[in-house]
């Protein structure tokens, strides 16, 4: 059996987002990873019935490794306890987006007065030729505080960064999965440059804790019965804590165990024991 954690994260919708914890027996692990991809679709569609998915235009992507066709072997592509995305065709053809156009041909700056110039510059945060780096969100550029105004092309509001996926908050329709691509992608916003942004949160980027809430995991196993052996197991230690020797009641089940196969049998057999001598304190 193989144990890996898949996410769809491809709706813009949040909450059609879905994580599964999976336990994989052998047909899967020895399949196809379409198979892998058909139980998960299954799952989601009985929850997401008036947004059901259609396995065949899905695939697997690793976090931090390869999109795997729907023909790889599932032994010799996935590894126990991966994590994977589930993601649509064009995310795996999809071309490289188009550099973002040169502010100064195709910026047209806000009606807004030019930025006040702010304090001096933090360390670190200056070129060699003094100028200072703009700080709204995807500009990076550089510009002399004491010059004319330097026009940008920036995002409005923080990136987020979640597993391998990065993309803008203020544009969720652009992934990227590799930093050269995300930074690729082009601002939504025209303005100044300057390094005290009005209106822009203090926090700088967000992660996968921001994104948490209704796309928790998921179990496939929830509603299963309790393996019985885990029964077994709870017992004993209750057993102990009220006083029961442990070596006593190994010895105990070890014997039940030799003549009974099946587990479930044996707790029946201390079911029936201990309601009867339940029975008998209770008189």
């Amino acid at each position: 059996m193989m144990k890996v954690t898949i996410k769809y994260e491809e709706a813009e919708n949040k909450d059609l987002h879905m994580t599964l914890r999976l336990t994989l027996p052998l047909k899967y692990v020895n399949g196809p990873t379409s198979a892998v991809v058909k139980l998960f679709v299954d799952h989601y569609n009985k929850k997401h019935e008036a947004h059901p998915l259609d396995a065949t235009t899905l695939h697997v992507k690793i976090v931090g490794g390869s999109h795997l066709k729907n023909d790889d072997d599932v032994s010799s592509t996935i590894r126990d306890k991966d994590e994977c995305y589930l993601m649509g065709e064009e995310a795996y053809h999809a071309p490289a987006p188009p550099l973002p156009p040169s502010p100064a041909e195709t910026a047209t700056p806000s009606s807004a007065s030019a930025p006040a110039k702010s304090g001096g510059p933090k360390k670190g945060s200056t070129d060699e030729q003094g100028r200072i780096r703009c700080k709204r969100f995807g500009c990076q550029k550089f510009y002399d505080p004491k010059g004319e105004p330097q026009e940008c092309v920036h995002h409005k509001s923080a990136p987020i960064f979640h597993e391998v996926a990065k993309w803008w908050s203020c544009c969720q329709d652009r992934k990227a999965y590799d930093w050269d691509e995300f930074m690729r992608i082009p601002g939504c916003c025209k303005s100044f440059c300057t390094d005290s942004p009005e209106g822009q949160s203090q926090k700088r980027f967000m992660g996968g804790c921001d994104l948490r809430g209704d796309t928790a995991p998921v179990r496939l196993d929830a509603d299963a019965p309790r393996d019985p052996r885990h029964k077994i197991t709870d017992l004993r230690k209750g057993l102990i804590a009220i006083g029961v020797d442990g070596d006593l009641f190994d010895k105990v089940w070890q014997d039940l165990a030799a003549e009974i196969n099946d587990p479930e049998e044996i707790l029946a057999k201390f079911r029936s024991r201990f309601a009867g001598v339940l029975n008998a304190a209770g008189k």
